[in-house]
């Protein structure tokens, strides 16, 4: 990425809701692979990448994190608590971890270190807090709200708990087995559309996991009242709640995926 954008500026070309396009023009401070120049004198380290690559990164910055940085999973799927808690050794039990549900937009590179195209902004997002021995020097979610912009309007869950079990982070199994079950192993004539082209026998898988979500959280709030599980809710009413002004037809939640602009 340094080599690639050398001199020049990266470049942000943001979809506004209402189609209109706004470009964003800056330089990263820093650019490296050395977690001992990165980390030391942070107090806010953001997670961005895929969840495969988290444990990597944790490891290398174990080393040189100092108390009471806030480091932010965004977004965190679950296990990003657990893996935070015990790659980070000592060093983490003095981090504030926050867990965000997904990523607040879809984004899609342009050129490679040069420039990306965000597609536009989720509504809102939610994460989990848990701040440990933490002290943080800042308040957390107004920074990160600071840091991202505007949108999506970031909201804090009960616990760590119902972000794990949000539908929106078990969405991708049930839709590549679903588009992929039948396959007989040959190239395709073209590449197929991913929630564009979302079939009837995926959007039941989806509805079935979601359901089997919700009543997993009802079950823990059963056993244990004080667990405030309300924020666990059904993948259509998440896609109606992030996505309301950017869905073409919400007669089902097939359709709401497919026509989420």
């Amino acid at each position: 990425w340094r080599n690639t954008l050398g001199n020049e500026h990266f470049v942000v070309n943001f979809r506004e809701k209402d189609g209109t396009n706004k470009i964003i023009t800056s330089r990263p401070n820093m650019i490296t692979n050395d977690a001992s120049k990165a980390v030391p004198g942070c107090n806010l380290i953001i997670f961005t990448v895929p969840a495969f690559a988290h444990e990597g990164y944790f490891r290398a910055i174990a080393p040189y994190i100092e108390p009471n940085t806030v480091v932010v999973g965004l977004p965190s799927q679950p296990g990003f608590q657990f893996q935070c808690c015990d790659i980070l050794g000592i060093g983490g039990k003095t981090c504030a971890i926050v867990s965000f549900e997904s990523l607040p937009w879809a984004c899609r590179i342009g050129t490679f270190g040069r420039m990306v195209q965000v597609l536009g902004p989720k509504d809102t997002l939610a994460c989990s807090i848990i701040k440990r021995g933490c002290k943080p020097l800042f308040p957390i979610l107004p920074t990160i709200q600071y840091v991202i912009g505007k949108e999506p309007v970031l909201t804090e869950a009960a616990n760590y708990l119902a972000i794990n079990l949000l539908a929106d982070a078990n969405v991708h199994p049930p839709m590549m087995y679903g588009t992929w079950r039948d396959w007989d192993g040959k190239p395709l004539d073209e590449k197929p559309l991913f929630y564009q082209g979302l079939s009837e026998f995926c959007a039941e898988l989806l509805d079935k996991v979601s359901v089997e979500l919700c009543k997993i959280a009802e079950t823990i709030h059963q056993k244990y009242p004080d667990m405030d599980m309300s924020s666990v809710i059904h993948l259509f009413d998440w896609y109606k709640l992030n996505y309301k002004e950017s869905i073409a037809d919400m007669s089902s939640l097939r359709m709401a995926m497919k026509t989420n602009a």
